[in-house]
């Protein structure tokens, strides 16, 4: 005896579950993005001359939270079955712009080479 699922009883369930996930995956890398901005925007605003020790510490405690979050999303779209090659790349680049924060921000580059990664992230 053949078994067989009729379509009927589930028609389309697994497309449109995956559809809403991906939709719902997508949105957050959008907002993981936004956040990332609205980070480059607070460090013009307070790291670019004499930061406070303090708000280093803050800087830095965003930055790894951040970095944690986008490595879960880039587990996820390195996937072999992650559908959407353009959302991976984007994750890509996010993730690595926050990695460059670290060394940036947090001393473990000179200066030149902080200058150059300033004027790539924000051309004038």
């Amino acid at each position: 005896m053949e078994l067989t699922l009729a379509t009927e009883v589930m028609p389309d369930y697994f497309e449109q579950l995956e559809s809403r996930i991906l939709q719902d995956f997508a949105e957050g890398v959008a907002a993981w993005g936004r956040s990332v901005t609205a980070l480059s925007q607070w460090e013009q605003e307070h790291l670019l001359d004499n930061p406070r020790r303090d708000l280093l510490v803050a800087h830095r405690e965003a930055v790894e939270r951040l970095l944690r979050f986008g490595r879960f999303l880039a587990r996820t779209t390195a996937h072999p079955d992650f559908p959407d090659t353009a959302l991976k790349g984007n994750v890509a680049a996010t993730l690595q712009t926050l990695e460059d924060k670290v060394p940036l921000w947090h001393g473990t580059i000179d200066r030149e080479q902080a200058e150059i990664i300033l004027k790539a992230a924000f051309p004038e």
